[in-house]
């Protein structure tokens, strides 16, 4: 018998991070058609699409840890791409959002476009390289800057939406900490499963913050 080798299940050697990552996925979709049926707003729909990537990528990210023990291992580094891609460009649809709500729409619009380029050069870099440090730095920029701008928009104007969305970015930075120490609670519920298990809740922020945008 090879000790080595890493038990195998249908889900592969990390069930649970395969699961959590299903179940982050099934909410983003949710999320993103309830916020898609609020209106027809730059707002909701941006707000939408960074759910559906988000989706995307926690989709394919369980795909990885399902398939990296098996035969199947050659798809991995598309697949880091598309995950690097998806989680990248969840975060300019949402300041795409974020410029809808905090600023008139004629520069809004103009800004989009800015967006859209910035999302083609960030797609560009991950495809050729797909390491996901790449991925934190330019997630963790881009939050950063949405969160201070729903910060200072929540300041001036008092928004409920733009304060629940500003809790969660903070939440989901305690996830990417908890996710970057390794800590884990037991064999079956690693570093991983722990992330995926706080950004449902601050997907639920997101979610709820966005509703009222």
């Amino acid at each position: 018998m090879n000790r080595n080798k890493p038990e195998q299940g249908i889900l592969g050697p990390e069930p649970m991070t395969v699961l959590t990552d299903v179940l982050l996925a099934v909410a983003a979709v949710f999320g993103g058609v309830k916020i898609y049926s609020v209106s027809s707003a730059p707002v909701h729909f941006y707000f939408a699409l960074s759910f559906f990537l988000i989706a995307l990528g926690a989709l394919t990210g369980a795909t990885i840890h399902a398939v990296r023990h098996t035969p199947l291992v050659s798809w991995v580094p598309l697949l880091w791409r598309i995950t690097g891609i998806a989680v990248g460009t969840s975060v300019t649809a949402m300041l795409a959002a974020t410029f809808y709500h905090i600023l008139p729409a004629d520069y809004a619009e103009l800004l989009r476009w800015t967006v859209l380029g910035l999302s083609i050069i960030y797609a560009a870099w991950i495809w050729r390289d797909y390491r996901f440090q790449n991925v934190i730095v330019f997630y963790s920029i881009f939050m950063a800057f949405i969160l201070g701008a729903m910060a200072l928009n929540y300041v001036s104007t008092g928004s409920p939406g733009a304060k629940l969305i500003v809790v969660g970015i903070l939440i989901s930075f305690g996830a990417a900490a908890v996710q970057r120490s390794g800590f884990k609670l037991a064999r079956h519920f690693n570093h991983n499963d722990i992330y995926h298990v706080i950004q449902l809740v601050g997907l639920y922020f997101f979610y709820k913050g966005a509703l009222l945008l």
